[in-house]
C-alpha cells in the first residue's frame, strides 16, 4: 500500500512489490497473475474497508464510518486517495481491477444507512448514496483542501470535525423528514 501510495499505477510493478517486501517475484506471479489483481487485494486488506459497522444506533455507526474515512485518508497511506482519480483517468485498467472493491465498499456505507431506516431510525425516504456523499465527500474535500501549514492543527481538531458533521448530517435528515410530514398533511411543529 506504502508503494502504490508513493509510486501509483505506473511504479506498482511486480518487481518493486518485491524489492520492498523482500518477496521474491516468482512468488507474486504464482498468487497474483496480473499486478490489478494485487493492486485490488491490496486495497482491500490495507485500505479503506468499512465492513459491517453495525452498533445498531445510527449516530455511532455514521461516526465509526466517518472515522474510518478520516484515518485513510490522513493515514500513512493517504497518498492513494490522491493517486487513484489520475491513475483511472490515464489508466483505465485500474478501475476495472479496482471496481469490485470499490462496489463492496459502496455497498457497505449504504447498508448502514439502510439498517438504521430498518430500525426506524432515519426516514423510509432517506437517500443512502446522498449520505455516504455527504460523509464521505465532506471528509475528503476537508482532508484535500486544508492547505499545508493549516494540516497539524485540522488533524488534531478533526475528531470535533467529524462529530459536528454527523450531527449535522443528521440534523438534516430529520428537518427533511418534518418538511415531508408537512408536504403529506402531517402535523405541524
Amino acid at each position: 500500500m506504502a508503494l502504490y501510495a508513493e509510486a501509483g499505477w505506473t511504479g506498482f510493478t511486480f518487481e518493486a512489490v518485491a524489492r520492498s517486501s523482500g518477496v521474491g517475484k516468482a512468488s507474486l506471479y504464482r498468487r497474483w497473475p496480473q499486478r490489478g489483481d494485487l493492486l485490488r487485494q491490496t486495497f482491500e486488506a490495507r485500505w479503506l474497508r468499512v465492513g459491517c459497522v453495525d452498533q445498531g444506533d445510527i449516530r455511532a455507526d455514521l461516526h465509526t464510518l466517518a472515522w474510518i474515512v478520516a484515518r485513510s485518508l490522513t493515514g500513512p497511506y493517504a497518498g492513494a486517495h490522491d493517486r487513484l482519480p489520475l491513475d483511472m483517468a490515464e489508466h483505465p485498467e485500474v478501475l476495472d481491477f479496482l471496481r469490485p472493491y470499490a462496489e463492496a465498499t459502496i455497498a457497505e456505507g449504504r447498508a448502514i444507512v439502510r439498517r438504521a431506516m430498518d430500525r426506524r431510525q432515519l426516514p423510509n425516504a432517506t437517500n443512502p448514496g446522498l449520505v455516504m456523499d455527504l460523509i464521505v465527500g465532506t471528509i475528503a474535500n476537508h482532508v484535500r483542501m486544508t492547505p499545508a501549514r493549516l494540516r497539524s492543527r485540522m488533524l488534531q481538531q478533526l475528531d470535533t470535525f467529524v462529530l459536528d458533521l454527523v450531527d449535522i448530517v443528521l440534523t438534516g435528515l430529520d428537518a427533511s423528514s418534518a418538511r415531508a410530514s408537512l408536504h403529506e398533511g402531517g402535523p405541524r411543529a
